[in-house]
């Protein structure tokens, strides 16, 4: 499954950097509640890229529930 990945400001507003991952296609959106903060494209990939940082298959499930997924750079460093 291929992904979209988008990186929030640096310590935007006191909170810490965000990864977010949404599925491709024209389906995907950013969730209203993410919307005011800035998002800039960071990569196309495969939802088990060590990029992410999460373990494999977590990304497709989390999107199956949610359509979304928010993720630190923190985790991807830690994976």
């Amino acid at each position: 499954m291929q992904v979209n990945v988008f990186i929030s400001e640096i310590e935007h507003e006191g909170e810490r950097t965000q990864m977010l991952v949404l599925p491709t296609g024209p389906e995907a959106m950013i969730p209203n509640h993410l919307q005011h903060r800035n998002w800039r494209y960071f990569a196309t990939t495969d939802a088990d890229d060590q990029c992410i940082g999460m373990p494999k298959g977590e990304v497709g499930v989390a999107l199956s529930v949610a359509e979304y997924l928010l993720t630190t750079p923190s985790v991807a460093r830690l994976s």
